[in-house]
């Protein structure tokens, strides 16, 4: 294959920098999530989630071309797309409230895992014996995260936390995965602009329709963070958009595993949750794992476009 062009070492500098900023945002949206869970519904913080961050895609919209940029072809794509982004979001920010913010973090590693087996099973892409054994490694530290033994069982049994959150957890990453497929799928006529605001537009409206009967009403505080929470989420957004834009994918990609020391950073201090070493070692499997399948597919030319990303990671 021949050499990707090369880039002023200026310009990967700074597209790193948005990475690991954009990184360190997204976890800050997390446990702002997981301090207001419990208080406030799920649906609500949803819906925030979506509506500020509409907001700040507004420019990005207006740069496009405007309101007529957001026509398309394709809305039963859309459709698909956008509820199975705002299930895996509910999955997600349930996870978020129910488990350690490390834990939660460490099983969102998964998706790179998830995204090649759907890759392989919707798209008919073919998996050489490398990406095989890497999933394969990768499922196994999932397994060691997961713990299934006897005091897994008894948390089931006893209809605790961790068994759901982390069920959910996965079942967030595997239907990210599911929206990444998707993405591929619509990115092929549709700008990510596009994407994105059907996405966030669907989100407010289901969201809004689950929480009207349940609403609560913030006091100062939390109506500043419920607003913030959305506000990084778009901010964010546009950092990951530049770190995308200004170096390869396998230079970027690694970059987004910071959130794990960001995750258990924020739950220490605030929560005082202290990760075991049977997840830290899980998670260390799955990282490894899903960063060597997207550097393998970024060397191939098979790997997700920059419009997936910016489009799932909204998400």
């Amino acid at each position: 294959m021949p050499a990707p062009p090369s880039l002023p070492s200026g310009t990967v500098g700074r597209a790193i920098f948005s990475m690991i900023c954009a990184v360190a945002l997204f976890a800050t949206m997390n446990a702002m999530v997981k301090y207001l869970g419990g208080r406030y519904p799920l649906g609500q913080m949803i819906f925030c989630r979506a509506l500020f961050a509409l907001i700040v895609l507004a420019p990005l919209i207006k740069r496009a071309g405007g309101v007529v940029s957001l026509g398309t072809r394709r809305p039963w794509g859309h459709a698909a797309r956008s509820l199975i982004g705002v299930v895996a979001m509910f999955c997600g920010f349930t996870a978020i409230t129910s488990l350690p913010l490390a834990n939660a973090a460490a099983f969102a590693f998964t998706a790179p895992l998830w995204t090649t087996t759907l890759g392989v099973l919707v798209l008919g892409e073919k998996v050489r014996w490398r990406r095989t054994l890497a999933l394969i490694v990768g499922f196994c530290g999932v397994l060691i995260m997961l713990r299934p033994d006897v005091k897994l069982l008894e948390d089931i049994l006893n209809g605790g936390t961790v068994a759901v959150g982390s069920a959910l957890a996965l079942t967030s990453a595997a239907l990210g995965a599911c929206a990444m497929i998707s993405v591929r799928r619509l990115s092929a006529t549709e700008p990510s602009t596009t994407i994105v605001f059907y996405f966030m537009a669907t989100g407010c409206l289901l969201s809004g329709l689950l929480t009207w009967p349940d609403f609560v009403m913030p006091d100062v505080k939390d109506g500043l963070l419920l607003i913030l929470i959305g506000i990084i989420g778009g901010v964010a957004q546009l950092l990951l958009t530049t770190a995308y834009r200004g170096a390869p994918v396998a230079v970027i990609a690694p970059f987004d595993y910071t959130a794990m020391l960001w995750a258990t950073g924020y739950g220490f201090l605030l929560w005082g949750e202290v990760p075991d070493l049977t997840l830290v070692l899980g998670a260390i499997i799955v990282v490894a794992s899903g960063a060597y399948i997207t550097i393998r597919e970024t060397r191939l030319g098979i790997a997700s476009t920059v419009s997936v990303k910016q489009s799932t990671k909204m998400g």
